[in-house]
Formats: structure tokens, sequence, C-alpha cells
């Protein structure tokens, strides 16, 4: 073997042992989620020059593509439901401007009775501020629910999709999520109706919010088949006592379609504020409406679920003091933690509560293995996949593990 030769095979070698080569695989792998920060460089540690955007980037917030699409976002989102719908104009203009200037590139609409407010004040700041188009990520959603119709249909995706571009004064949305299924609505119906608006250039991506995972894997299934364009993410509810739907039921998604997350939470859009007291109360109240913590449905079991849950909270709560920062901060970084979920989206009503939200990202690098068990052995909480039995198996149970004779 020539020299020349024994080179190029030591290059290959090399190529198939690098995180570059193994970073190929599908994206919605969540094995290789680091290996795919690394290839993209959206990891601040691994990237310390990342300056997307504003004056700077904040140390610990990443980048990364929603989903399988191309579209790089930042792991903390700027939601409207505290941040830019209240009727101090200053305020919000200096709240939108404080996010952005620190790396903040989504901002989102995510509340339904002040969806049109909020669309109006952040259109004016964009205006106003003169940013450029590529530099930020909208994201808004059709609440049907909320319409005097009640009805999801094609007209009502249309008709609202243009009174946000007007709204906004956009000429396209990122990002539209569809707030919950409507059952009497027709799943190609909403295909073809996304499709359409994709095709025109008026959204780019399209979502959904509470849709069940039977309804997005026949969502995905339905638009292969009709040859349209399936829904990019779901926006879902996670936190420390809400975990089913995101680490359990809607894990083969991730795998199998590639599908995105965004999450939010109360704590994230910035409910637990306030003082310490205040803080446990609310967490209590979370841990309680979770249902984990409840013995019996008597006044007894009740009571004894309340004391648990107050007891978990208080425990979290000397983890959090242990650490150096807040309840609220330890639950942010707890959620940011997961890998799975490209997006968390936070909001607040003060330029200081979101400096304390933002202050998170500094709790995320002492969020080890370690922790992270000791923080479930707290909760108590976490889901686990049931064993499969064949029914085989069960029939063979009346005759003690035996064929039947």
């Amino acid at each position: 073997m020539s020299g020349r030769e024994s080179d190029t095979d030591t290059v290959h070698s090399s190529n198939r042992d690098s995180k570059l080569y193994r970073g190929r695989a599908p994206i919605a792998s969540m094995d290789a989620m680091e290996d795919m920060e690394v290839m993209t460089g959206s990891n601040p540690g691994l990237a310390p020059d990342c300056q997307v955007l504003g004056r700077g980037t904040l140390p610990g917030l990443k980048y990364r593509h929603i989903g399988k699409s191309g579209l790089k976002v930042s792991s903390i989102a700027l939601g409207s439901l505290k941040s830019f719908a209240s009727d101090d104009t200053e305020l919000n203009e200096d709240i939108i401007t404080l996010a952005f200037e620190n790396g903040i590139n989504f901002f989102d609409i995510s509340e339904p009775f002040t969806s049109k407010k909020a669309e109006l004040e952040l259109g004016r700041i964009i205006k106003k501020k003169g940013w450029s188009r590529r530099q930020f990520t909208v994201c808004t959603k059709i609440y049907w629910d909320k319409t005097e119709d009640r009805t999801l249909s094609r007209k009502e995706i249309l008709e609202s999709v243009k009174e946000s571009l007007s709204n906004l004064q956009l000429e396209y949305i990122d990002l539209l999520i569809i707030h919950k299924n409507d059952p009497h609505c027709p799943v190609e119906e909403v295909l073809r109706a996304v499709t359409y608006l994709i095709n025109t250039g008026k959204i780019l991506y399209w979502g959904t919010a509470k849709w069940s995972p039977v309804e997005i894997f026949e969502t995905f299934s339905l638009s292969r088949s009709l040859n349209c364009i399936a829904p990019l993410a779901e926006y879902a509810e996670y936190h420390p006592f809400h975990r089913e739907k995101v680490e359990l039921y809607m894990a083969e998604l991730y795998n199998k379609v590639g599908l995105g997350l965004l999450t939010w939470s109360p704590v994230s859009l910035g409910l637990l504020s306030g003082s310490k007291e205040e803080q446990i109360q609310l967490c209590t109240k979370l841990a309680v409406k979770s249902g984990k913590y409840k013995t019996g449905m008597d006044i007894n079991g009740l009571q004894e679920g309340l004391n648990q849950a107050s007891n978990i909270v208080k425990q979290l709560d000397m983890v959090a003091d242990r650490l150096g920062c807040t309840l609220c901060q330890l639950l942010l970084a707890w959620s940011l933690r997961n890998n799975t979920s490209q997006v968390l989206v936070v909001s607040a009503s003060s330029l200081e509560q979101l400096a304390n939200q933002l202050a998170s990202l500094h709790v995320l690098p002492r969020m080890n293995n370690p922790l992270m068990d000791e923080l479930d052995r707290i909760l108590c909480n976490k889901p686990v996949r049931q064993p499969m039995i064949s029914t085989l198996q069960q029939r063979w149970t009346t005759t003690g593990g035996l064929p039947p004779q």
C-alpha cells in the first residue's frame, strides 16, 4: 500500500469517528441533539463568537432548528401574555428591545384575548426599530374557539392570517399555530388551507397546539397522501408537574416524523412572580392540579395530596437555595434542560422580571445528571412507559403461564 493511499484511509477513518460524521443522523433523533449542536454551532459554549443580532448573545442562549426545518431560532422566545400587551407602550418597547439586544429573535403571540392588541403593538415596535426581517421570527395563533362562530374552517384560517398580517404590518408570518383541533373540521381542509398560505408566501411554516399525538400523526400521514405540507411543531405545556405528553406520549413523533416542540408553562409566562411565599403557593397549586399527589377523592385524600405537594415544593425551594437561585429560575432551567424542546416561551411584565427569567441560563450548566436524578426523586412523577404484554401472554395466565393443552 502506498503512503498516499494510507493517508487517504486515515482521513476517511477520522471522518467516520468525528462528531460531524455521526451528526448526520436524522435531526429528530434525541440521541444526536448534542452532536447536531456541534455541527450547527448552536451551542455558545462551542461557538463563543456567536453574535447573531443586537448587541450580543446571552451566555447559555442557544440557537436551534425547529423540527426538521432550516428555521433557526433562540432557545428562549418572548411571549405576549405580559410582555407587549399592556397599556404602557414605552414599557412594551423596552421589554422587546431588551430581549432583542440580548439575542432573543423569536416573538410569540401567546394569549387569545389580547392577541389583536399584542399583534398591533409588536408590529408598531418592529416598524419603529427598523429591524431587518431576517433578524427576527414571529409566531402567531389561530384561536378559532374564541371567535363568534367557534369553528375551524378554511375561511377562518385565511381570514385570521389576513388580519394578523395587517396587525403586524408584515409581509408574511414565520410560524402559524392552529390552537386546538376542531373535530367538525376535516383535517384535509386544514392541510389544504395552510398549504395554500405557504405556497402563496403568507406564512412560512405551521404548527399545532393542544393537539393529541394521534391527531398529529394522522395529520402527518394524510399530508403525505395529499401532497400537502405537514405541521412543523407542537406547542405544548411543559414543566416539572406536567410531563407526560412531552416526555412520553409524543416521544415517537420526535424520532419518527421529526416533529419540533415549543414549550411554555405558567412559570415561564411570568405568573410565578412576587415573594418567595407566593412562588411556593403557586407551585403547590400546579402540583395539586397535576393530580399526581392525591390518594383519594374524599376530603382526607385531597388534604393528604395537598400536604405531599407542599412538601415537594419546599424541597425544590431548598434545592434552589443551595444553587443560589430562585424557585422560578430552577423550574425554568429544568425546562431548558430538555433538548427535545427547541424553544421555551417566557413572558414578563417588567424589565426586572425578564432579567430574572433570563438569569436561569446561568443555572443551566449546573443542571447535571446527578441533580436531575435528585429532582426526579423529589418530584416522584417521572413518566414511565408501561411494559408491553401480548394478548397471548394474558390468555396464558389462566393456565399458569403455559400454553393451553
